[in-house]
C-alpha cells in the first residue's frame, strides 16, 4: 500500500515497469513517512526487513562516485514477487 500510495508519491513510488520501487531521499522518507506505516522512523530497521523478505537492492550507476549536491539520493529495490497490481502474489513472499 505505501508503495501504491499516491500522496507519498515523491518519496516512494513504483519504477514504470512496476516490478521495483524506488524511495526518494531515504532520510527525508524516513522523518516523514515511516511512522505512518510502522511503528517505527528507522530507515535501517526498513531495509533490514525487506532483506528479511528476500527484496534486494538494485544499485545504480551513480553509486560509488562522487555526486554534486543537486543530486538527489534514492535507493532502488525489488523482489520477483512484488509486482504493481499484483496482490495475488503477496503470499508467495516469505520471511526468510
Amino acid at each position: 500500500s505505501i508503495v501504491g500510495d499516491e500522496g507519498t508519491n515523491n518519496l516512494i513510488y513504483w519504477s514504470p515497469d512496476g516490478d521495483s520501487f524506488f524511495v526518494q531521499e531515504p532520510d527525508r522518507f524516513a522523518r516523514e513517512e515511516l511512522g505512518r506505516w510502522f511503528k517505527h522512523k528507522n530507515y535501517q530497521s526498513f531495509v533490514r526487513q525487506l532483506n528479511n523478505y528476500g527484496f534486494y537492492k538494485i544499485p545504480h550507476l551513480q553509486q560509488g562516485t562522487l555526486r554534486s549536491n543537486g543530486t538527489n539520493e534514492y535507493c532502488h529495490y525489488s523482489h520477483p514477487e512484488f509486482r504493481r497490481d499484483r496482490q495475488d502474489l503477496l503470499g508467495r513472499i516469505q520471511r526468510k
